[in-house]
């Protein structure tokens, strides 16, 4: 989610702190894809703390900050969020029936302070997981390299920031051929991930299919459940991504950015757009988001584009309450 999400650059422009909710949409991963196609995300805002004589002319010459009036109206959804969020939730149902988008898209929304959880119809429903695999495929090595169980040579470290920096492909095949079989299957179930499959005869993240709701658990067992030095990796790195192909905190592939097509395995339908990660001060919520164009504008990176600019919208919406600009889609110079 980057992000969710975190593993989410900023999915948007920056407004003043003071009008913002920090987002780090994680994303995370695509093969083209994010994550999904995954962009990952940009790190929350850090402020400085001002020094005691600065601090203390800053209090004397600054009325403290009126509260933001409560709205007016509360949308009767998604009980357990605060009245704001749950109209920002109604906001992003108003837009997709608005722009009519094409294909399927799933949609998982935590409150991880009140335990409020948002879901669509489609958040249990299994799709391409493209690159947000990668993100599980990290949390397995390193919670297993802190077990003792396999070590991490200076090039397995490596390779694992730039398949979470920018997504590499060929660095996460290197770290799976190493460390990955069709056991990971088996592991991943302990992140919440049960109904993540393989699409293919020969066991690859890149061929998988999961539910929004598997990554939505994924994040939040990374934040909740994972070693901490295996958290606080993770938390970083999803933070702190590529701002050329990762800042949107998702991206979007088609067949042709898959390893091979061996053995007649399923292929991704174009375009696929995914994203995962966190948003908030200290990871308050986490967002899973899972779209499928089916094959709508295969030509030109119409999907591409499309895909990109619908969940920075949605992530936009969820975050700064608002629709921003459509952002301008870069597709990743990594295979």
């Amino acid at each position: 989610m980057a992000r969710i999400l975190a593993g989410v650059p900023s999915p948007i422009p920056r407004l003043p702190s003071s009008a913002r909710l920090p987002a780090v949409l994680c994303c995370c991963l695509l093969a083209a894809l994010t994550l999904a196609g995954c962009s990952m995300f940009t790190p929350a805002s850090q402020h400085e703390a001002l020094g005691k004589g600065q601090a203390s002319k800053s209090a004397s010459a600054t009325p403290s900050p009126t509260p933001s009036p409560k709205p007016k109206h509360c949308a009767k959804i998604a009980p357990g969020f605060s009245c704001g969020m749950r109209n920002r939730i109604h906001a992003v149902q108003r837009y997709l029936r608005k722009s009519g988008a094409p294909g399927s898209i799933a949609i998982v929304l935590d409150d991880r302070v009140t335990g409020a959880v948002y879901q669509n119809a489609n958040a249990g429903v299994a799709y391409p997981a493209a690159s947000t695999m990668k993100l599980a495929m990290m949390t397995d090595i390193l919670q297993r390299a802190n077990a003792g169980e396999i070590t991490l040579t200076p090039t397995d470290k490596a390779e694992m920031f730039q398949a979470l920096y920018t997504s590499n492909d060929d660095d996460a095949n290197d770290l799976w051929n190493q460390f990955e079989d069709g056991s990971f299957l088996q592991r991943i179930q302990a992140f919440g991930m049960n109904t993540a499959t393989f699409t293919s005869s020969v066991p690859n993240w890149g061929f998988m299919y999961c539910s929004a709701e598997d990554l939505d658990n994924l994040m939040n067992y990374v934040l909740d459940k994972a070693p901490a030095s295996v958290r606080n990796y993770l938390v970083f790195r999803l933070q702190h991504v590529s701002p050329i192909d990762q800042q949107w905190g998702v991206w979007g592939a088609g067949p042709e950015n898959h390893p091979g097509n061996k053995d007649g395995w399923e292929l991704d339908p174009p375009w696929i757009t995914n994203t995962v990660g966190f948003a908030g001060p200290n990871q308050e919520y986490t967002l899973a988001i899972m779209y499928n164009l089916e094959g709508y504008g295969d030509a030109d990176d119409v999907g591409f584009n499309y895909g990109i600019n619908t969940l920075t919208q949605i992530s936009s919406i969820l975050f700064q309450g608002h629709q921003t600009q459509q952002p301008t889609a870069q597709a990743s110079a990594v295979p």
